[in-house]
């Protein structure tokens, strides 16, 4: 008998052990960061629970970024992105940005430059004081679309 109850008490700190490391490693939200340029940052967006944790963020950041392909937007990750200014200087530059990514730019014209698996996209923009602008970029994949289509 009370090597039953050892073992349901093992079994029990096991468990509790685990639910408690399950909560602290869903609790971590992506951080903000600051590039070597001083432009703060986040990326993050991988699943549905990190979006909901990212979402309280945006309003903080002037540029929200979406990654995603396909016409039904699956999520991208590893996405390589340049930012510059209307002086063709590079403002900001992240490799291997999550599908979403907040960037707080001071007000000015800009032209985002994202690479997708040798893919890129390019995107003028202009950043107003105050607001946030919210931007979607995606690469379009019909052969993946219609292999995933004629597999179902």
């Amino acid at each position: 008998m009370p090597t039953i109850q050892k073992n349901l008490q093992s079994a029990l700190l096991f468990i509790l052990a685990m639910l408690s490391f399950v909560q602290f490693a869903h609790a971590q939200a992506p951080k903000a960061q600051t590039s070597p340029a001083g432009i703060a940052y986040m990326t993050g967006g991988i699943g549905v629970d990190q979006v909901q944790e990212m979402r309280p963020y945006a309003k903080n950041y002037t540029l929200n970024l979406l990654f995603s392909e396909g016409t039904v937007g699956r999520s991208v990750t590893d996405v390589n992105v340049n930012i510059y200014n209307e002086n063709d200087e590079r403002v900001f530059r992240i490799v291997g940005a999550k599908p979403v990514l907040y960037v707080n730019l001071p007000a000015g014209n800009y032209m985002i430059l994202a690479n997708n698996n040798g893919q890129k996209l390019r995107h003028k923009l202009t950043i107003e004081g105050g607001t946030n602008k919210r931007v979607i970029l995606n690469w379009k994949d019909v052969l993946i679309e219609e292999d995933l289509l004629d597999s179902e």
